[in-house]
């Protein structure tokens, strides 16, 4: 009866894996195979179909590789068509002591032992695409945190020289320090204005503004040392004015004024821009990608080895009835091809995604020129987003026909546990109706009995018991004996039978 199809067929899903090259993904089979998975609303927690909350944890680049690196490890047999190794590792077979069992028993055991190990992998790579999502966002959270630590060090600079310039050439009153300045040459500006950026420079190095801006602190500074000496005025033309004095001053007051309060903006902007340059948010959404492609193509190895258990397992199994002019192995069989087109699909979907990853990582032109990452971003947030749903539609053939012959399946189990109970709620009510009837006639039989028994009573008591001498009001209990056993009889029977009990009258 073997003749060695049913071997064949049984490594048919191994060996089409293994020599597959790319797949789809697929919710895994958490009705069939584990009823433990927490399904909400249709979602599975464990293939990563359910929304998942993703706050900003620092999970880092290598975090994420060694992460993704451990699904690979697992998925590169079945990338590269190494058939012996998935054959001897992941159903198992060197692990039996006792040479390899050809039996349909123990292929079913090698196929369910590597649907559990596929499904754990798949478990976990639904942990670390959440994993990398909440890497995403921390990557997100510390750049964004980094550019509005930068804008506000900017906007101070920026302030500084809008307020401090005038003080140094003030063109309407002529009282700018330089202005008012009489020493050592008439007329020669001594203090240059600060440089002041555009609010439309996106990314403007902000060190020279700061170094300029204590530069002239510590010239004004200075100044204000050498203008307080008394020998100061010391030739002719060459003179300390009052209104020079008064605008030093003015000048050093807002210098001071405004480092004192650039320099915790400068501190913040460099300690966050140091935190956001720790980790590349495009790098991390490779691991995403990466991750995404894993799991979608552990999706497909999962139903792959859960189709083959099930169709082994229906070998001359009396679950293996007709449906729709085919019995339900033949039903799982029909599966394997939209199964295989789905593993050449996602694996090659992964083998880019691998690419892009190994190309990509750590390679300099990655990164941006400044931690204002969120354009460049959401360009390749979108490009993934588009990806991910159209392979949602496309993979949902096959997913269709894979739930289509499942709920062939379970119609087919659920109509065999709905005949099983038909026949034992039959049996249970023929047990039932002989019971009340062996009763019925153990009552008539307990009233013959009765009966039989007061009949040979009153024959013995002889001659005529009725007496015209007796007073009124006296019974004879004699005579309502017959009676009081029927009595007696039709109280035991309204005992077994109680919708008798609203007839009977005592």
């Amino acid at each position: 009866m073997f003749n060695n199809r049913i071997r064949t067929a049984a490594l048919a899903g191994a060996i089409a894996i293994s020599t597959a090259a790319s797949g789809v993904a697929i919710p895994a089979f958490a009705q069939e195979t584990n009823p433990t998975f927490n399904i909400t609303n249709g979602f599975n927690d464990a293939d990563g179909s359910t929304a998942q909350p993703a706050p900003a944890v620092n999970h880092t680049e290598d975090q994420l590789k060694e992460l993704t690196d451990a699904t690979g490890e697992y998925l590169e047999d079945f990338q590269s068509g190494r058939i012996r190794n998935i054959v001897n590792e992941y159903m198992q077979v060197q692990a039996s002591a006792d040479g390899f069992d050809p039996s349909e028993q123990a292929a079913y055991d090698a196929y369910e032992a590597a649907r559990v190990r596929a499904s754990a992998e798949l478990a976990a790579s639904a942990e670390t695409i959440t994993k990398t999502r909440e890497s995403v966002a921390y990557a997100l959270k510390v750049d964004q945190e980094a550019t509005e630590a930068f804008e506000a060090y900017r906007n101070a600079l920026n302030g500084a020289a809008a307020a401090i310039n005038p003080l140094i050439n003030n063109p309407v009153d002529d009282k700018g320090a330089n202005d008012a300045n009489r020493t050592d040459k008439q007329d020669i500006e001594i203090y240059d204005e600060l440089f002041s950026y555009s609010l439309n420079t996106r990314a403007p190095e902000l060190k020279p503004a700061y170094e300029e801006l204590k530069a002239l602190q510590a010239e004004v500074n200075d100044d204000i040392d050498w203008l307080g000496d008394w020998a100061v005025d010391h030739r002719y033309n060459d003179y300390v004015t009052r209104e020079h004095v008064k605008a030093v001053q003015a000048l050093k007051a807002e210098i001071d004024a405004r480092v004192e309060a650039i320099e915790p903006l400068r501190e913040d902007a460099i300690a966050k821009n140091l935190l956001a340059q720790e980790s590349d948010v495009l790098v991390r959404q490779l691991f995403l990608e990466r991750a995404t492609a894993q799991r979608d193509s552990l999706r497909v190895v999962e139903a792959i080895f859960s189709t083959s258990a099930r169709y082994v397992e229906l070998y001359e199994n009396v679950e293996n009835v007709n449906v729709e002019n085919k019995t339900l192995r033949d039903h799982y069989k029909s599966l394997y091809p939209g199964l295989f087109d789905a593993a050449w699909f996602n694996f090659g979907q992964l083998n880019i995604a691998d690419a892009e990853t190994e190309a990509l990582f750590l390679h300099w032109w990655t990164d941006r020129r400044t931690n204002d990452e969120d354009r460049a971003y959401d360009r390749a947030k979108l490009t993934f987003a588009i990806e991910t749903y159209g392979k949602i539609f496309r993979n949902g053939n096959w997913q269709e026909e894979v739930a289509y012959v499942q709920n062939l399946d379970a119609g087919a189990r659920q109509e065999a546990a709905d005949r099983e109970a038909a026949r034992a709620a039959d049996e249970a009510y023929r047990a039932e109706q002989l019971r009340i009837a062996q009763e019925a006639a153990d009552a008539q039989k307990a009233i013959a009995e009765a009966l039989a028994k007061e009949a040979e009573n009153g024959n013995n008591t002889g001659g005529d018991n009725s007496s015209d001498d007796k007073e009124t009001g006296s019974s004879d209990i004699g005579s309502w004996g017959p009676f009081a056993a029927i009595a007696a009889i039709i109280a035991a029977i309204a005992a077994i039978f109680p919708f008798l009990s609203g007839i009977v009258k005592f």
